[in-house]
């Protein structure tokens, strides 16, 4: 068997680690157009729940100095509805309703595979620059990882750098096109 060592291919893809990171940090933004799941929503409210019947049951243990044995049982249960609403429904019943939902709508797109190799993802990230969503920051980070895909898979240094250059004449203030560029060569 031979090994595969980065002479095999060229220069390795690893930064150096002594070298500045080339892809800079993004902080969370607040999308107010991508809400919660409903299976969010519906362990954020269990969660709050449990949270306030554990703390009756502290503050009741403290104060009273005696354990009410129905506020234990309502805490059990919240614990297995929050398994339930994460497991059963996030695990079985939302893939089988998108499975039925597909079959009545005519096989609708189910959104990106679970694997997807290169070309895949740069044909994604195209078609995703094409017609961009209405998040700027998505559509600069699509843009960051298809140049670097231009640049280290397809080798073409003149496409990543023109695709950077369409995205930094469009938004000209991005801190995520800082340091986009990559390492020197």
């Amino acid at each position: 068997m031979e090994v595969l060592s980065s002479l095999t291919f060229g220069a390795c893809q690893l930064a150096d680690a002594r070298a500045r990171p080339y892809v800079p940090p993004v902080a969370f933004e607040y999308d107010p157009s991508d809400p919660p799941s409903p299976l969010a929503v519906m362990r954020g409210g269990l969660g709050v729940a449990l949270a306030v019947a554990t703390a009756a049951l502290v503050l009741g243990a403290v104060l009273g100095r005696h354990v009410e044995p129905k506020l234990v049982a309502l805490i059990g249960v919240l614990w297995i509805f929050w398994g339930v609403f994460h497991d059963l429904l996030g695990l079985v019943l939302q893939p089988l309703a998108g499975f039925l939902g597909q079959q009545l709508v005519g096989g609708a797109d189910s959104g990106p595979p679970l694997r997807i190799d290169i070309d895949e993802e740069t044909t994604m990230l195209e078609a995703l620059l094409a017609h961009p969503p209405p998040a700027v920051h998505r559509e600069l980070l699509a843009g960051i990882r298809l140049a670097e895909i231009y640049r280290t898979h397809q080798h073409d240094r003149a496409k990543s750098d023109a695709l950077l250059a369409r995205l930094r004449s469009k938004y000209p203030d991005a801190r995520e096109l800082a340091l986009a560029d990559g390492p020197a060569t």
